[in-house]
């Protein structure tokens, strides 16, 4: 097998003998080829007479004895984590965000081509099987012929520090076993020369122990399963062959990894490569062009690795600790026939996996399987969403109780669609130029991504003192930021602004719902349409009521694409800009759930809400005046705690206004429908019983069950006495609006208590209209009963 042959992600190898200090031992093959030769002695010398393929032992030509610092054991630093303590874990991808770091790789690729192919590399059309040399059409010249280049579409970077932490160890334990030296690779390794000037991508290397970087070249999904595997590289060799034995193959040239990266023809990675640029100690290597024991040499500790020298040099290793696979690096094979303009163009574009990065489900073909999963974040992502919850200076403020992320295919794949004939609509490249350069004053969503960046950074160490270099300055002046530790901060930077499409109006936006139900409500995606989203985090949770003290703020990608005037309209724009408040942050009127995917849910606490809560829970029980006195509630205290069978006294004469308000339709409470007075699902007074001289038919002395009746139908036959005697009310600004009759307090109570929670004056009382129980009493609200009962 050569460099980055074909790998399992759930390897099942069954080892033969126990591994040495700091390695893993896997089982280790034969292959054909190869004769005898002389007797070589390893260092432990279990079996000196052991032959080998070698004719002669190996004697170093000029040894280069261990003089490493301790301390470069470290993570490398411009890792997020670099300044992580030791008995810290997190196993995470990023996307890199250097500035030159596309460049680098294609300098790393051009510096390690070689412009040969062997029998590794597969037929295109599938029409030649394995040839030396490579058939005709992969030769250089063929068609489509040799790759003459390969170009980087995206760059991964994998942080995680248990893999880091075997790397490591195994290396120390080369070090120490090889104290007397070992033999430089001769020449140099092809990758060498740009690894050691660009030392803030590729950390320091060890040449005591013959440490380098090498390419693997493999299919893309099973690079990404790395994360959800562990990043454990399977070592069990394939059905390309394993002329060294069973183990990890690796190349220092491109070309040659290459020849095991496939891409995904007819799917979603179709003619996009991938290769693992890891980070490999070979400490004491097995020179050989074939060598059918040399993973048996290994095991002996002989060797630590193999470097078969053929047209390529391929090295392998037997232990996955020995190799630390640092970058992923998705690129497009360049062919000799291929438009300059044209690839210019692809690369210009960036590249994003088809399902997020930070997704546990990263690796996942969509087409074959699909997911819905909450996954509870960590420590350090709760610490980064109570900072952006600070940040948003909610009042009153929020304890943060957990924070889910929902990872969902179905709604993906809608999101996507939608963006992607978002993209359609407006004409393609050019199209959505021209339609960002003329709406882009009026949309830009775009504060909430400046929140989540202002916690990118890590923070100045002279904010308190004030920074001379003022937003020059590339630390974080952000006061909330600098609560954060560095694994907060590192959460922070796997949040996927990288990925919004601001040509589309793409952006984060918030959402805010009362009860944990309405939240799972909006996951499914239901209720996105003709919903209202916010920029600002506080104005969202302020259009909901609290339970229990609770509020959940949803977190979501929404494409806005092109905004209108009417909300109502069914036309072809995307969404309306309801308001704009002073902090020039938007209020958003989303049209089709499709542009909108929620991502994160916030459970959010407030010890003041639940308080307000108790407080409004226990007030009608205690039958306590509201503050502000008798003439702010609405009505009397003689009303209130009159006798249940003394009448009340009349109120005052009706004013012409108050006349006319009664004869009006009334609104209900969805606002869909008006109806008239006599039309009321609850029993009301006849306008025409207004007697002329302004006495208040509503007055409990008054009326009399002969004159209730229900609408026009005057000969109704419902009887009053069965309908009991408790009412509930609600009531709002423009007037009574509606009321049920029941048999119980507590029927009444409940109902009333379910209507309350919409925000309306509800009331519940008795047939001498005792007040039993209130919700949301309105200062300076006057209670007009005849509108309510007769």
């Amino acid at each position: 097998m050569g460099a980055g042959g074909s790998t399992k992600p759930e390897p099942k190898v069954s080892t033969t003998s126990t591994a040495s200090a700091g390695g893993r031992a896997v089982a280790v093959g034969t292959a054909s080829g190869g004769g005898s030769g002389g007797v070589v002695r390893s260092s432990s010398g279990p079996d000196p007479s052991r032959k080998t393929s070698d004719p002669k032992p190996s004697v170093p030509k000029e040894s280069i004895k261990s003089t490493a610092n301790p301390t470069s054991d470290g993570l490398p630093e411009y890792w997020y984590h670099n300044k992580m303590p030791s008995n810290v874990s997190f196993d995470e991808m990023y996307y890199t965000q250097d500035k030159d770091i596309h460049s680098t790789f294609d300098e790393l690729f051009k510096e390690s081509y070689v412009a040969s192919a062997t029998r590794d590399r597969k037929c295109p059309t599938g029409e030649h099987g394995s040839t030396p040399g490579g058939c005709e059409c992969v030769k250089p010249g063929g068609d489509p012929g040799l790759p003459v280049a390969f170009r980087t579409r995206r760059v991964i970077r994998v942080e995680a520090s248990e893999m880091w932490r075997s790397y490591v160890k195994k290396r120390n334990v080369i070090r120490n076993r090889r104290a007397e030296g070992v033999e430089p690779m001769d020449p140099p390794p092809k990758t060498q020369s740009v690894v050691d000037s660009h030392s803030g991508m590729f950390a320091p290397l060890d040449p005591t122990v013959n440490e380098l970087y090498a390419f693997h070249g493999t299919f893309v999904r099973y690079a990404l399963s790395i994360a959800e595997n562990d990043f454990n590289i399977d070592l069990a060799g394939s059905s390309t062959g394993t002329l060294y034995g069973r183990g990890a193959y690796l190349g220092e040239s491109i070309t040659k990894a290459d020849e095991y990266a496939k891409d995904e023809p007819g799917g979603f990675y179709e003619g996009v490569f991938a290769v693992l640029v890891c980070r490999v100690t070979m400490g004491k290597m097995n020179v050989t062009s074939s060598d059918t024991e040399a993973g048996e040499k290994v095991k002996r500790m002989e060797y630590d690795s193999t470097c078969g020298k053929r047209l390529f040099r391929e090295l392998v290793i037997y232990y996955s600790d020995q190799c630390y696979p640092e970058y992923l690096v998705l690129y497009q094979r360049v062919h000799a026939k291929d438009v300059e303009d044209e690839i210019s163009n692809v690369l210009k574009r960036k590249f994003f996996m088809q399902v997020p990065l930070h997704w546990r489900n990263v690796a996942t073909d969509l087409t074959k399987k699909h997911f819905r999963d909450h996954h509870e974040l960590a420590d350090s992502g709760y610490q980064h969403m109570q900072c952006l919850v600070n940040q948003a200076r909610v009042a009153p403020s929020r304890k943060l109780q957990r924070v889910l992320r929902l990872e969902d295919s179905s709604l993906w794949e809608q999101f996507v669609e939608f963006k992607r004939d978002l993209r359609e609509r407006l004409g393609g490249e050019e199209g959505i130029s021209a339609v960002t350069s003329e709406m882009d004053n009026k949309l830009k969503v775009n504060a909430v991504e400046k929140d989540l960046r202002a916690l990118m950074k890590r923070p100045c160490k002279f904010l308190k003192s004030g920074c001379k270099r003022g937003d020059k300055c590339k630390f974080s002046h952000n006061e909330f930021a600098a609560a954060m530790d560095d694994m907060g901060l590192a959460a922070s930077r796997r949040l996927p602004v990288d990925e919004l499409d601001r040509r589309l109006h793409e952006g984060f936006l918030w959402l805010a719902c009362s009860t944990h139900d309405e939240a799972e409500e909006v996951s499914t995606g239901k209720s996105c349409k003709g919903t209202c989203f916010f920029e600002n985090l506080d104005t969202a949770l302020k259009e909901v009521k609290s339970k229990d003290g609770l509020k959940y703020a949803i977190l979501c990608r929404v494409l806005c694409g092109v905004p209108g005037d009417d909300s109502s309209a069914s036309d072809d724009k995307d969404c309306v800009i309801l308001k704009v408040d002073s902090n020039n942050r938007r209020q958003v009127l989303i049209k089709e759930s499709s542009a909108v995917y929620p991502e994160y849910f916030l459970e959010l606490y407030s010890q003041e809400d639940e308080e307000a809560e108790k407080a409004a829970a226990e007030a009608p029980e205690t039958a306590e005046a509201p503050e502000g006195g008798d003439e702010a509630a609405g009505f009397s205290n003689a009303v209130e705690e009159a006798p249940e069978d003394a009448p009340v006294e009349a109120d005052e004469e009706l004013s012409e206004e108050e006349r006319r308000a009664l004869e009006e339709p009334l609104h209900l409470g969805n606002g869909n429908e008006e109806i008239g007075n006599d039309e009321l699902p609850v029993p009301v007074r006849d306008p025409d019983d207004i007697s002329e001289e302004g006495s208040d038919p509503g007055d409990p002395g008054d009326v009399h069950e002969d004159e209730i009746r229900y609408g026009d139908d005057e000969e109704s036959d419902v009887d009053p006495a069965d309908l009991g005697p408790y009412w509930y009310i609600k009531r709002d600004d423009s007037g009574m609006m509606d009321g049920e009759p029941s048999e119980l307090p507590e029927d009444a109570i409940a109902c009333a208590e379910r209507e309350a929670e919409w925000g309306d004056f509800i009331i519940v009382v008795d047939k001498n209209f005792k007040i039993l129980k209130q919700w949301n009493q309105p200062k300076g609200v006057e209670l007009r009963w005849f509108l309510l009962l007769s």
